[in-house]
């Protein structure tokens, strides 16, 4: 169980105008051969006062260029960011406020500590380089450090440290400036799975406590889902969807969100006149995304945890499969399946529900948890 951390003053959740409000952006990077990549494609995105945003995609999608873009660390080609109601870049009036002046903190993927330096004095760097005075930066220090749990290790060096205690150190020292912005580099990468979880829960209750926006990229669908009031699914230099963790998991808007974001089945078919799927399983019905007319070609995608199974023919969207293998994963039991258009999985909470190898079974699945999308 985390518990809370104490109150900083000063910080405040409001969820009003955005924060920061990125639009048209597009940065270019020149191939080896000359030719050109679009690592930002032309995104616009806000972000509210005191939301967790989390940029989620593959490598090379422009998670990072793009968050780079916000915190001044790119120059993009075209487009504009705005923080708090001031342009901060703007390419067409060629506005580019510094990195440092642009209210923002952030994390980066390595830890990024001087070691040379003690804890406290990590910490303390971005206050003194805005000239905060020498009392103000000890109290503020000092808070930091026990808000993140490492109060009594002030003293010491980030090398005589674990890898979890130095996230910690880069943690607070992102914190210390109580900007209302604070930018994240896929900062849990680094450490191990354990630490992670643990660190991932601790943030939320940071965040939540203290009111800070977020802006968070990582390429981790879990650690999206569990950090995220919204997420921003990135593909090849766009945002593919933008909305809350659960919207898209249960109503992705592509065939690639729905098969990027936790595990996916997919029947393919042709759609009828009534918004059905015709299938090599049969005709099968669920929500169709707008724009689907008769004839398109389209995809049914279904969760392994929405999928039933049952010795006899049910009515309603239903097919026979044979059992394949099933694997214990310890909340659930996937059992792999194979049809008439190839394996699918389904899993069920029941510990003791194993099927033998070629028992033949009916998958049913219900219209509400079947989404229709474009193939």
């Amino acid at each position: 169980m985390v518990r809370p951390p104490p109150r900083v003053d000063g910080w405040e959740t409001v969820m009003t105008s955005p924060v920061i409000r990125v639009h048209g952006l597009r940065k270019r990077f020149r191939r080896a051969d000359r030719t050109f990549a679009h690592a930002v494609d032309g995104v616009s995105l806000d972000v509210r006062r005191g939301e967790f945003l989390v940029l989620l995609g593959p490598s090379g999608c422009g998670k990072t260029t793009l968050l780079r873009s916000i915190a001044g660390l790119e120059t993009p080609d075209e487009g504009s960011v705005e923080v708090d109601g001031r342009v901060v870049f703007d390419a067409a009036s060629r506005i580019e406020v510094p990195p440092e002046k642009r209210g923002l903190s952030m994390m980066f993927q390595s830890y990024a500590l001087w070691p040379h330096l003690t804890v406290r004095d990590n910490v303390a760097y971005p206050l003194r380089n805005r000239r905060v005075g020498r009392r103000d930066v000890a109290t503020r220090v000092a808070e930091v450090l026990d808000l993140v749990g490492i109060g009594e290790l002030a003293g010491q060096h980030p090398s005589d440290m674990s890898g979890g205690q130095q996230q910690r150190v880069a943690l607070a020292r992102a914190l210390v400036a109580r900007d209302d912005v604070v930018l994240f580099d896929e900062p849990l990468s680094n450490v191990d799975a354990k630490v992670r979880e643990r660190l991932r829960a601790e943030l939320v209750a940071m965040q939540r406590r203290l009111g800070f926006s977020a802006v968070y990229v990582t390429h981790d669908q879990t650690e999206a889902m569990e950090l995220a009031t919204r997420i921003a699914v990135m593909r090849a230099g766009r945002v593919e969807q933008l909305g809350p963790p659960r919207e898209i998991y249960a109503s992705p808007a592509t065939r690639y969100v729905a098969t990027f974001v936790g595990v996916a089945n997919e029947i393919e078919g042709t759609v009828t006149s009534d918004g059905a799927l015709d299938t090599p399983v049969g005709v099968l019905r669920g929500s169709p995304v707008e724009g689907l007319t008769p004839g398109d070609a389209a995809v049914a995608v279904w969760r392994p945890e929405c999928g039933r199974l049952t010795d006899t023919e049910p009515d309603g969207n239903r097919w026979p499969a044979t059992a394949q293998v099933s694997l214990f994963a310890g909340a659930h039991t996937e059992h792999v399946l194979r049809t008439a258009t190839g394996d699918c999985r389904v899993w069920t909470f029941d510990r003791r529900t194993d099927l033998d190898p070629d028992r033949k079974v009916w998958v049913c699945v219900d219209p509400a948890d079947l989404r229709i999308l474009p193939a």
